[in-house]
């Protein structure tokens, strides 16, 4: 499951890619050549000025609806996840996502294996493994944002605190889920355009690195299809940290305040912002919980035993092992995927992600998947010369 970390990969790019600019007060900027502060300086005049019209168009966007469809390429396990879903967005700052399985059928296999078909392929040619992505729902309400598991009955729920909601959860760890004024923007994120694909298409690709820690922990790079007649991203791809695993939304059917029948596809009366999770098992985590890479988590956090999963994303494979166990896991239970090579040196056989998720109860008969750092991508093609030379071992999808 996706966690917290990389939120911006769900509900982050999709509502993002609905109104990235959304509810921010913008200046006309002037040529960013003639600014005084370095981060202007760092972009073109042409995308300064894609940056000012994708805002004001965006700042009119008060409701926004549509469908996606979502495709997940891992490398590692060398498969494709495919799902579909809707999205929703209230100003200034709701969002609602629900993401549907869909039924893998021979036609589609059939498709992919087509001599010449644009597909991602293991290195004997095959296609990678066409899988179904289980679903999700994820929301926002400008108080908390929801992890909700409706086949499981559980929640997470994060709390924002009072300087994050609203206009300011800008600052928050998911910098397109509302989105930058291009001042800040460029202040946070190197911006480039990749390709101009006008006038044929009137769409161009944007490029966006994060510049800052916080962001550089969740995400490695996104590249944004930008409509320029609506100003409505037609897709998103979202790059991980590790470089390993590629997320693609594209965008159908999007609907700019729409003044009846707003937000489509739910039952008449219903409230897109009730998370509705009466009678669930629900687990709250303060703002500052979430475990960045790479830091630490102190041995008590693993509680008594027979109580909740730990977070152990950041330790290192050995020492997550003994957490789990100490707070309840049966070792049998735990296994080790290889989440590709680390980022950094100093990220090697570290946890990049858990599943299940820490605050979840603890059961004798459920498996916890630790997906661990491999060595870095220059360390292991010269043959793993240095370091640590123990193995993690790793078990397929």
């Amino acid at each position: 499951m996706i966690r917290f970390a990389y939120s911006a990969t769900l509900l982050g790019l999709i509502l993002a890619a609905a109104a990235p600019l959304h509810g921010q007060q913008t200046r006309r900027a002037s040529d960013p050549g003639r600014q005084n502060s370095a981060p202007q300086q760092e972009i073109t005049r042409e995308v300064w000025q894609l940056l000012d019209a994708w805002a004001k168009r965006s700042a009119e966007i008060k409701t926004l609806e549509g469908k996606h469809e979502r495709h997940v390429y891992d490398d590692t396990f060398m498969n494709e996840k495919v799902s579909n879903g809707k999205f929703w967005f209230g100003a200034p700052d709701k969002g609602r996502i629900d993401v549907f399985p869909i039924k893998i059928t021979a036609a589609m296999i059939a498709a992919r294996n087509k001599p010449g078909a644009k597909v991602e392929r293991k290195p004997n040619g095959d296609p990678y493994d066409l899988k179904s992505d289980d679903a999700e729902r994820w929301l926002c309400d400008g108080i908390k944002i929801y992890d909700i598991d409706d086949e499981e009955k559980t929640a997470r729920v994060v709390h924002l605190p009072p300087d994050l909601r609203g206009q300011n959860i800008m600052n928050s760890p998911l910098p397109f889920l509302f989105g930058l004024p291009p001042e800040k923007a460029v202040q946070r994120f190197h911006v480039e355009l990749v390709q101009d694909y006008r006038p044929d298409f009137d769409v161009v690709l944007l490029r966006a690195t994060p510049k800052l820690r916080q962001d550089l922990d969740n995400w490695k790079e996104a590249q944004i299809f930008l409509n320029t007649k609506s100003y409505l991203p037609d897709a998103v791809k979202l790059l991980d940290p590790a470089g390993t695993k590629r997320t693609v939304y594209t965008f159908q059917e999007m609907s700019v305040n729409k003044k009846e029948g707003i937000f489509g596809g739910l039952l008449p009366g219903q409230n897109p912002w009730d998370p509705k999770i009466r009678g669930y098992q629900i687990h709250v985590i303060q703002p500052g919980q979430q475990q960045k890479l790479g830091q630490a988590v102190p041995p008590q956090g693993a509680g008594p035993k027979g109580s909740s999963i730990p977070n152990v994303i950041g330790q290192r494979y050995d020492v997550a092992t003994k957490l789990l166990i100490a707070a309840g896991v049966p070792k049998d239970n735990i296994s080790n995927q290889n989440a590709g090579p680390a980022p950094r040196e100093n990220l090697t056989y570290l946890v990049r992600d858990q599943d299940p998720r820490e605050g979840m109860p603890i059961s004798r008969t459920q498996k916890v998947v630790l997906k661990i750092f491999d060595k870095p991508q220059k360390q292991a093609a010269a043959g793993g010369q240095g370091g640590d030379r123990q193995s993690v071992a790793t078990s397929r999808q």
